[in-house]
């Protein structure tokens, strides 16, 4: 996180960096919207450990990726919280 958003090439990017920081998946739309033009729209929103929101927009083909990256993310927390749970 030591970049501005400006510097990354993409969303996807943004987001993997974001990840691989301290970083978690907080808002995510259950799918990608449509806008009136037809063209996809994705909002992920990451929340860093010290409470710093991102907000990264993608746009077309990028944002079915990065709803899908954001999903992942989310499903393998979820399935790390569950195998906590059941090693207690």
């Amino acid at each position: 996180m030591d970049r501005e958003f400006s510097e990354y090439g993409s969303s996807k990017e943004a987001l993997l960096d974001l990840l691989s920081h301290k970083s978690r998946v907080t808002q995510v739309s259950e799918n990608v919207a449509y806008l009136a033009n037809g063209v996809a729209y994705s909002f992920i929103e990451v929340t860093s450990d010290d409470g710093i929101q991102y907000g990264l927009p993608a746009y077309g083909e990028e944002s079915l990726e990065l709803n899908r990256i954001a999903h992942d993310y989310l499903s393998k927390q979820e399935e790390e919280k569950a195998l906590i749970v059941q090693i207690k």
